[in-house]
């Protein structure tokens, strides 16, 4: 998913902007088991970002079921 936000406003606001809606979008994708990366870029080329990686999942195991006939 890649999300564009396109502000008016200053320069100095953008890079205080950015710091609480990285925040608060953190803050909302902590309640999903996901593994995000979100990413903001600033006007003036500022980078702010936060990741986490989801919870890790059981390894796969077969769920084919042996036939009690084997010429089925």
């Amino acid at each position: 998913m890649d999300i564009r936000f396109i502000s008016s406003l200053t320069d100095n606001d953008e890079d205080q902007f950015a710091r609480v809606l990285l925040g608060a979008i953190a803050d909302l994708l902590r309640t999903m088991p996901i593994t995000y990366v979100v990413r903001i870029e600033t006007t003036r080329g500022k980078i702010f970002k936060r990741s986490r990686a989801g919870p890790k999942l059981p390894l796969a195991t077969s769920t084919r079921r042996e036939s009690p006939n084997p010429e089925q």
